[in-house]
């Protein structure tokens, strides 16, 4: 098909974060072992493209499917765990990083969520004093748990940003009742550090990109908020990584024209969001 179509085309992965195998269950977060042997299926398959090149479409593979990586948020285990594998086979990758996180070093707030109900093996969740209701966490199989714990996240995105209140409540309330399993859990799924951040652009085939300075869903934004952080991401990420951003992955894939508009305002000349099809 895609001989006879003539034109590229390009399958973008989006990854957010690995973890070592056997480690908590998450299903953003794919275990070492499973993303080198995606890898290199991928490899059999087709041709991994470089992110640059969606910006000069003719250097493309054309008669093979192209396979575009990228992460999303700016996981520390993007450099200690996916930054190697990727190396080795001297595979291209795009890090889109929300740069607020990486500065003060906080946990991204879904992590707050999913860590202690995957460590603590909950069951049922009764969130009716932040107006949620009741959520029901099934044992197994995995992906039906993980569709259990999706549909908490998409509740709470549903209320706002993580700075709304009634979220910033929810959130005080996981810190407090699971703070042991937090203080056991989260520091192998911390944000990037400066230094890891500039290794990670250092490689030649890496690209960073912004997320988006807080990882604030854009299209929920003032217009002034929206343009601030935009900048601030593009700015930030640049003086980190001594290279202009000029890519980015907009936060939960939400954009709408004004979001569009306002992010090529900024400088930004390619953007992502969360479709499945061929791009």
């Amino acid at each position: 098909w895609l001989r006879r179509r003539g034109a590229p085309a390009v399958a973008v992965l989006m990854y957010h974060d690995l973890c070592d195998d056997g480690d908590l269950a998450n299903w953003m977060r794919v275990p070492r072992s499973r993303f080198a042997a995606q890898l290199d299926a991928c490899a059999e398959l087709g041709a991994f493209v470089h992110p640059e090149d969606l910006e000069a479409p003719e250097r493309l593979p054309r008669g093979r499917l192209g396979f575009l990586v990228t992460f999303d948020d700016g996981y520390a285990n993007n450099a200690r765990l996916a930054a190697p594998l990727l190396a080795a086979r001297k595979i291209p990758a795009l890090f889109c990083v929300s740069p607020a996180p990486r500065v003060s070093q906080e946990p991204f707030w879904t992590d707050l969520v999913v860590t202690p109900l995957q460590a603590r093996a909950v069951a049922e969740l009764d969130l009716g004093r932040f107006g949620l209701g009741v959520f029901r966490f099934r044992a197994g199989p995995p992906a039906a748990r993980w569709d259990d714990i999706q549909r908490l996240l998409v509740a709470i995105k549903a209320v706002g940003n993580d700075d709304h209140p009634q979220v910033a409540a929810i959130l005080a309330w996981f810190r407090d009742t699971y703070a042991a399993e937090l203080r056991e859990h989260l520091p192998r799924f911390r944000p990037l550090r400066v230094e890891e951040l500039a290794r990670l652009a250092a490689e030649p085939h890496f690209v960073v990109a912004s997320h988006g300075h807080e990882h604030r869903i854009l299209t929920r934004l003032t217009d002034d908020a929206l343009a601030a952080t935009l900048a601030r991401s593009r700015d930030l990420l640049a003086n980190a990584t001594g290279r202009p951003v000029t890519q980015l992955a907009y936060p939960n894939g939400d954009h709408d024209a004004r979001v569009r508009a306002a992010t090529f305002r900024a400088g930004f000349r390619l953007a992502y969001t969360t479709r499945s099809a061929l791009a």
